[in-house]
């Protein structure tokens, strides 16, 4: 159950931080999942790494959104010419 609330969140926070970007991102669930996922992993362990800790869903949300918007920037900054994930 707790990968399918995971899946969820991963999946609103891409798609929130795809709206939130400045980049032309293309639509679609399934890569609006894999930023939200990667984004959760980032924002999880940065957060982490300060000490901030979260235990409920909106926690979770915004740690997992500020992720993917961080992810998206990293993305676009770095990596668009050299690896085309299809975002």
């Amino acid at each position: 159950m707790k990968l399918i609330i995971w899946l969820l969140i991963g999946l609103a926070a891409g798609a929130l931080a795809k709206k939130i970007s400045p980049q032309q991102e293309r639509p679609g669930w399934v890569s609006s999942m894999i930023v939200g996922i990667i984004g959760s992993l980032l924002g999880g362990f940065l957060f982490g790494i300060i000490g901030i800790q979260s235990t409920s869903l909106v926690g979770g949300f915004i740690f997992a959104l500020i992720g993917s918007v961080i992810f998206l920037w990293l993305y676009h900054r770095y990596l668009s010419e050299k690896i085309d994930l299809g975002i």
